[in-house]
């Protein structure tokens, strides 16, 4: 027998406990005893059966049996062992143990992975057995629940393995995956860490979201009330004289049906988009009591919609025309509220919960501590480790902390990647080595190329295990990582619904993964039987309910006919569900296998919520966009498990979108990200040098909202800037004393601004922005109509704008006389967007229309930085601003403090454009010239007079 004596362990928080420190042990087993019939396990302790408790596990060298305590250590979450060597020691041959402590009087502290070869598993086993009546008698002392966490036999994630999806598929090899089961409802108690905080949070978050719900239900109300039928549906709101009918499909247990317009008729423009809710009446929602659905995915020719209630559209009594408003998203907020309320949920005691055939879905984040830090330090501890969840793979780690130098230390074999500059090279570093990191990318400075040579790294270098999820605010943003992603190698899934993702990446997306499926042809039969025994169940109750009338007439002699058509029902309804089962089992194996063999999956941040990702877990994010995403929309993504998270954006640039004024003086409009940022709690980098603009456009926001920091990549060596930016022709861009043409130019005029449904317009400025396309696409026959954007603040501006250029027969009459009918065709590709429709996109030109034109120097929705540095920071060759210079210099805004620096902003870049010589005055004869001189040349019309006023025949 061996007998531990009295010791103490060089950590305080990690000393043995007293009571096991005089246990007699049973002596190792003898070479009699040691031929078993025995499985291959995968590691010690793999057997549940035979495993000791969490909070006293013994550890097994080969002829040695010594006992050790698990604790988890604070500071970093790790699980540690302190193991007291035996005066026979034999060295560690049956497993791979690291060494990363040794106290001065024998305790040895480990951190346990799998043994190395198959005779080191059956070596381990051979002591497990032995040992198991012990185990089995051995009664330790209940833990201190706040000082010992349960702690998984093993690991849900090893970081050291191989991806699946870098290996070779074998077409008939069934892959085995763990059944998925919901978690555990457990929630934080009163007296836990963080219990106040969440609380706090939760409160304060859902107050405004209830705040923005009431906003939008005004807005919505607002919008009904006062606007006619015909302009709802010219703005895109409404849809009228739809025909309804129910699909025997249901959604989530939802009857669903389809709205369209007759066969083969085509829906007009519109605002619909999945996940918004529709209002379904006859005449008005406002008088009818209307049927509210969810929009579940659109086409070109029908609106397909889910109920909760039954409406009886199929029904004959109720022929003709249903009208469709859109409403506003019930299921965005709700997503959100979702997210808030699992950071009350504990994320280690869900990954505890294992088996050999079934595991938990994560529902919420290891990452609550860094979250929650800046809203209450009494439950942070500031010796909390930051490193990620590569630590665990020093191959990675190792490249991470030295590529993070402002000098790396290159070793040999390092990945070559070529295309970034240092700074994005430490920004990759960064991303990998902190388990919460912010990187600001300011425009053109290639945050999206840094992201996809992250992932790409992460994935096709290291080949890392378990997939990445990628989300942004926007789906153009997601297809543009995607695109990024299958160039790069790495291989993405795109996760949407409705038809949001572009055609050309269809390949990649989640419905063509699975329709391509070797199991999908089997769920399609299981679906369409499913659909026969409803269908057999629907016809037979109809005839039983008829003949349930006649049994009550008082013909008796048909109740047993009746019986056994009910036993029918009941039979195919057993059936039915069977069905159900097996196909939802089938449909769960598919989902696995799809997303288990990309390396990374793409969706925007409140898709990220959807069921279909419940198949597997995701302690790895990045988001990108993170600035434009509301705080709680920022935690939909990271609430399924995560603890290692990198979130890319700029909070100089576009805010969130908030309708209420209460929740934007509360700070909903406020992202997670800029909030790190500012707290300066978190590892942070900015992306320092642009490849987008001229020099000479990007000047002025370097300035004004960079401090001068942000660099141009766009001048050589030698300080010539890159042919490839060369300001396009113009008779409005002239050139100086040294033959160089700007490429920035501001038109003042005098025309003024005025009113229209809350919106502001502006005639004479709209006419002014025709004419330079017009003289654009003439006078640069390499332009196209796709390289040029259109900019404006107001929606009513954005209208009128959208009618000339598409709508008005003279606009079109003019532009095929000045560019003719073949180069006129250009004009449909113009887009005409809002500033937050630009938002991560770049064009050759920008023509950025100011609209307000005033006496008081007013500029309203106009006084917003992050809307101004973005609009200003699109273009890549030329930039044109429309507007009042006088305006813009007096720059006054009356509304917030927020506000109030963006007419500052306004007025420091109309005193920059007066100071640098880009203001170009069109008045008179001047503003004649410009709007119908080309007209006029291809007409061959007389001359201009200087009448001072614009014609008004277009």
């Amino acid at each position: 027998m061996y007998s531990l004596g009295s010791t103490s362990s060089p950590d305080d928080d990690s000393v043995p406990d007293p009571a096991i420190q005089s246990i007699s042990l049973p002596a190792p087993p003898t070479p009699s005893n040691r031929r078993l019939n025995l499985p291959s396990l995968p590691c010690a302790f793999a057997s549940s059966s035979i495993a000791p408790s969490s909070a006293q596990r013994p550890v097994f060298h080969t002829g040695l049996f010594v006992t050790s305590r698990v604790r988890r250590r604070r500071d970093r979450g790790e699980v540690v062992q302190w193991v007291k060597e035996l005066p026979s020691e034999r060295m560690m041959r049956c497993g791979n143990f690291g060494t990363t402590g040794l106290g001065s009087t024998g305790w040895r502290r480990f951190q346990t992975t799998p043994p190395c070869t198959r005779r080191a598993y059956h070596s381990q086993a051979k002591i497990l057995v032995e040992t198991e009546e012990f185990l089995a008698s051995y009664d330790p002392p209940t833990p201190d629940p706040l000082e010992v966490d349960p702690v998984p036999i093993r690991p849900r994630f090893d970081w050291r393995l191989r991806a699946i999806s870098r290996e070779k598929a074998k077409p008939d090899k069934k892959r085995k995956h763990k059944r998925r089961i919901a978690p555990q409802q457990t929630v934080l108690q009163e007296h836990e860490p963080y219990y106040h905080t969440v609380h706090r949070y939760s409160e304060h978050f859902n107050g405004l979201l209830d705040a923005e719900i009431a906003a939008e239900e005004a807005v919505l109300h607002q919008r009904l009330s006062t606007w006619s039928t015909e302009r709802l549906s010219e703005e895109g709101y409404c849809l009228t004289d739809m025909t309804a009918f129910w699909l025997e499909e249901k959604h989530f247990g939802r009857r669903t049906a389809t709205f369209t317009r007759g066969p083969g008729v085509q829906l007009p423009e519109n605002r619909f988009e999945s996940g918004t809710q529709v209002l379904v009446s006859r005449i008005d929602p406002l008088t009818d009591e209307p049927a509210k659905g969810s929009l579940i995915s659109r086409t070109p020719l029908q609106l397909k919609v889910s109920f909760p209630d039954q409406v009886e559209f199929d029904n004959p009594e109720l022929e003709g025309a249903w009208r469709v408003d859109l409403g506003h998203s019930s299921l965005v907020h709700n997503r959100m509220r979702e997210a808030i309320n699992h950071l009350h949920r504990d994320v280690r005691s869900q990954e505890a919960v294992m088996a050999t055939d079934r595991e938990e879905i994560l529902n919420g984040t290891h990452l609550r501590d860094v979250i929650l830090r800046g809203k209450d330090q009494g439950d942070m501890d500031e010796n909390v480790e930051t490193s990620g969840v590569f630590r665990d793979n020093q191959l990675i780690y190792s490249w991470a902390k030295r590529y993070m130098r402002p000098n790396p230390v290159v070793v040999e074999g390092d990945p070559v990647i070529d295309g970034l500059n240092a700074t994005q090279v430490r920004a990759m570093a960064q991303m990998i080595a902190e388990r919460f990191s912010l990187v600001q990318g300011p425009p053109g400075t290639g945050k999206t190329k840094t992201i996809i040579e992250t992932i790409k790294l992460l994935k096709v270098h290291f080949e890392t295990p378990q997939p990445i999820l990628v989300c942004t605010y926007t789906n153009v943003a997601v297809d543009n990582l995607v695109e990024g992603f299958v160039a790069a190698g790495v291989n993405p899934i795109r996760v949407a619904f409705g038809g949001k993702t572009r055609a050309s990446l269809e390949p990649y997306t989640y419905e063509y993964k699975m329709q391509n499926h070797p199991l999908y042809s089997q769920a399609e039969k299981v679906s369409e039987t499913i659909k026969e025994l409803e269908g057999e169940v629907k016809d037979t109750s109809i005839r039983a309910k008829d003949l349930a009338k006649k049994v009550n007439d008082g013909r008796t002699n048909l109740a047993q006919r009746l019986d056994g058509m009910l036993t029918a029902i009941a039979k195919r309804e057993d059936r039915i569900q069977a069905k159900r089962a097996q196909w939802y089992a089938l449909t769960q194996q598919m989902t696995k296998d799809v997303l288990g063999e990309a390396d990374v999956i793409c969706t925007t941040c409140l898709t990220a919520a959807s069921r279909v990702l419940e198949a597997t877990d995701f302690p790895v994010v990045f988001l990108d966009e993170a600035s434009m995403s509301t705080e709680p929309a920022s935690l939909v993504p990271l609430m399924k498990g995560s603890r290692h998270v990198a979130l890319i954006g700029d909070h100089k640039q576009l805010p969130p979108v908030i309708v209420s004024q209460i929740a934007k003086s509360n700070q909903l409009d406020r992202s997670l990200f800029e909030r790190l940022i500012v707290e300066g709690i978190v590892p942070s980098i900015m992306l320092d040098i642009q490849y987008r603009m001229h020099p000479a456009i990007s000047a002025f926001p370097s300035l004004e909202f960079y401090g001068t920091s942000l660099l141009d990549g766009t001048v050589d060596s030698g300080g010539n800037i890159l042919s490839r930016l060369a300001p396009p022709n113009s008779q409005h861009l002239t050139k100086d004393g040294n033959g160089d043409r700007p490429s920035v130019v501001f038109l003042d005029h005098a025309g003024e601004e005025s009113s229209k449904d809350r919106s502001r317009v502006n005639w004479n400025e709209a006419h002014i922005v025709a004419s330079v396309v017009e003289d654009l696409l003439l006078t640069n026959p390499e332009l196209t109509g796709d390289d040029i954007g259109i900019i404006a603040p107001y929606a009513a501006q954005i209208s009128l704008l959208t009618r000339l250029f598409n709508v008005n027969a003279r606009y079109r009459q003019r532009f095929e006389i000045v560019l003719g009918e073949h180069r006129a065709m250009q004009i449909k590709d113009i887009e005409i967007k809002t500033v937050d429709g630009f938002e991560g996109r770049e064009k050759e030109i920008i023509i950025f229309s100011t609209v307000r034109n005033n006496a008081g120097g007013h500029i309203g929705f106009l006084a917003d930085r992050g809307r101004l540095n973005v609009g200003l920071t699109r273009a890549k060759r030329g930039l044109f601003i429309v507007g009042s210079i006088s305006t813009l210099r007096m720059g006054r805004s009356v509304e917030t403090a927020k506000e109030e620096t963006g007419a500052v902003a306004w007025r420091n870049f109309a005193q920059y454009l007066v100071k640098e010589g880009r203001v170009s005055r069109i008045g008179g004869m001047k503003l004649q010239q410009a709007i119908y001189g080309h007209l006029r040349a291809a007409r061959r019309d007389p001359p201009l007079l200087d009448s001072g006023v614009v014609e008004t025949r277009i």
